[in-house]
């Protein structure tokens, strides 16, 4: 499983931190914004899994695929099933929505599950060999993941726009603080995650800033379980699962 998360991490860091609002507008203009948006992704994974690139990830009766070719593979279908995305959208005159975006969400997932190297792991007992790939997604999840979420969700039922630069990394960052209160030791660190959902709450009562209700709560709310997995996973690992 090591590279399984690691893949996984590479994905959300290349799919969500590192697409930025210029690079989402220019992808769906241009040829070239895609191919610099789908290329982020090789490079990630190639950072993140080099110790094992050399091994055989995909072994069968008819071929065996290395770490190299498995890249290689998850950037093309990358770029495949973005492009596509963008073409029905185009083709069938409808704006993109929640289900475009988890359905899209879905498809990446499953090719990564498809090409990683489970038969080499298999004497790992462990679901979690390494924290740190999976801590890094659950953060993803908290900040950047949920922002698009939120946006699309607020845009389906309420008309919404997409938030402002200030804005939206101001509530990242709110949410960031949140999660990461959950890796304190000790114990304290339940008053202090009390502490931080109340101020994010109180900001809002008080209209300190303009976000909406669902987007503090519903985003809060995924802080909070993205938190609670990043301690377990952070203090009891493989011991836990």
């Amino acid at each position: 499983m090591t590279v399984f998360w690691r893949l996984l991490f590479g994905h959300f860091l290349a799919d969500f931190t590192l697409q930025t609002n210029f690079i989402n507008s220019w992808k769906r203009q241009s040829f070239w914004g895609m191919l610099l948006h789908t290329g982020t992704h090789p490079i990630c994974y190639l950072l993140l899994t080099y110790p094992y690139l050399d091994r055989f990830w995909v072994q069968t009766d008819y071929f065996s695929l290395r770490g190299w070719t498995c890249i290689l593979l998850l950037f093309l279908f990358h770029l495949l099933e973005d492009e596509w995305r963008i073409y029905t959208i185009r083709r069938f005159r409808t704006s993109d929505s929640t289900l475009y975006f988890l359905w899209d969400q879905v498809i990446h997932l499953s090719v990564i599950f498809l090409l990683f190297p489970l038969g080499m792991y298999d004497r790992e007992a462990a679901l979690i060999p390494e924290a740190w790939p999976i801590i890094g997604v659950l953060l993803i999840l908290a900040t950047h993941f949920a922002t698009v979420l939120i946006y699309f969700i607020e845009k389906d039922w309420f008309g919404a726009h997409y938030p402002q630069v200030d804005e939206k990394y101001l509530l990242i960052l709110e949410r960031l603080a949140l999660t990461c209160c959950f890796l304190l030791p000790g114990s304290w660190w339940v008053a202090l995650v009390s502490f931080w959902l109340g101020h994010m709450f109180y900001l809002r009562y008080r209209r300190v800033h303009d976000f909406s209700w669902f987007s503090v709560g519903f985003g809060g709310l995924i802080a909070v379980a993205c938190g609670i997995f990043a301690r377990l996973v952070y203090y009891n690992g493989s011991n836990f699962f």
